[in-house]
């Protein structure tokens, strides 16, 4: 159920690489099973920040409850950016959305 939207201005040259370090990341960071971490990627966003189009990314997270330190929860996920991309963290947003579980479908149902 948690979900990492990625999205990018910058080419990434192995997604497949990305999207395995961010499931692992969520996984770890938020104390949920791998298998129900759902992770996408977009890359060469039209994208500014700060009136520039210097490296940036935005992060979409959303799950059924945030994990109780959001503060060290972001900083695995700038970490990831950072590692992976070299963006910087200054140029990271993030967005923690907590779904409500019968606003979360899965499997013909909800949660």
């Amino acid at each position: 159920m948690p979900y990492l939207n990625i999205v990018t201005n910058q080419a990434i040259n192995d997604e497949a690489a990305l999207l395995k370090a961010a499931s692992q990341t969520v996984s770890k960071a938020a104390g949920k099973p791998e298998t129900y971490v759902m992770v996408a990627v977009e890359s060469k966003a039209n994208m500014s920040m700060s009136g520039n189009d210097a490296p940036a990314a935005f992060l979409d997270y959303r799950a059924l409850g945030l994990p109780a330190d959001r503060t060290a929860f972001s900083d695995a996920l700038c970490s990831l950016i950072n590692d992976q991309l070299g963006i910087a963290g200054d140029r990271i947003y993030i967005s923690m959305t907590d779904s409500e579980r019968q606003n979360w479908g899965w499997n013909h149902g909800t949660f």
